[in-house]
């Protein structure tokens, strides 16, 4: 039996696939942002900042074009693990200091004794997003499908 998908149905997937898109565009502007900096502490550093901008930039592609379960899992997994590696790096006692090394500046007002750049919380509040969205619309996409495949 082949589901019929409601123009309503259709048109928030489009709406989702292009905000998503865009998010990922202005996440690859922070990548992009923060490429003079990294390049500077380490080569290596540069390279990896650089892969990460096309990687951002080849899923917004991905996700305006089609948005399949794979781009969308894509990119949940993406999210997740630069959260993971951000929060991993940047915590006390982790041998970084801070940042990708860089050392943390002491605050008063943050309740851990260290504060995060600008960029460093827009990109991270852009790659949580990211990933509540991509793993929603994971749950929702294979939940039609189970159902269209029961009846």
């Amino acid at each position: 039996m082949s589901a019929v998908i409601s123009p309503a149905a259709h048109r928030t997937s489009h709406w989702l696939r292009r905000a998503a898109a865009a998010l990922a565009v202005a996440a690859a502007g922070l990548h992009a942002a923060s490429l003079g900096e990294h390049a500077t502490s380490s080569p290596m550093l540069g390279l990896v900042t650089v892969a990460m901008i096309f990687g951002c930039l080849y899923c917004a592609r991905h996700l305006w074009m089609r948005g399949s379960h794979r781009d969308w899992g894509l990119v949940a997994l993406m999210n997740v693990g630069m959260i993971a590696l951000h929060v991993t790096v940047m915590s006390p006692g982790s041998g970084g200091g801070g940042h990708h090394g860089h050392a943390m500046h002491a605050a008063a007002s943050a309740p851990m004794g260290h504060s995060m750049s600008a960029p460093m919380a827009a990109a991270l509040a852009t790659a949580a997003l990211e990933a509540v969205v991509a793993v929603t619309v994971l749950f929702y996409k294979t939940r039609f499908d189970a159902r269209e495949v029961l009846d």
